[in-house]
């Protein structure tokens, strides 16, 4: 199962989690699901930064780890246009 599935706003389940304030849900889809941890939604927002506009400060920490260690797959860029191709399908 793709972990980094989006829905109609751009927003993948590692936005929701951070915005929730799930620390637990954040270390399993960094840690077991290997997600990208600075997917962007449709309004231009990461997860961190939904953790932070939350309050979320024990996220944003967790985030802020993987983000300094993170260095996205050869094929994130075509994988980026493609979704912003079918984005602009809708």
């Amino acid at each position: 199962m793709d972990m980094e599935q989006r829905d109609y706003d751009s927003r993948t389940a590692l936005h929701v989690a951070a915005a929730e304030g799930h620390t637990e849900v954040v270390r399993f889809l960094l840690e077991a699901c290997k997600v990208n941890p600075v997917p962007v939604d449709r309004w231009g927002n990461t997860p961190m930064e939904e953790a932070a506009h939350f309050g979320h400060h024990d996220v944003v920490t967790i985030l802020q780890n993987y983000q300094d260690k993170y260095s996205p797959p050869a094929d994130a860029d075509n994988k980026e246009s493609t979704e912003q191709s079918l984005d602009t399908l809708l």
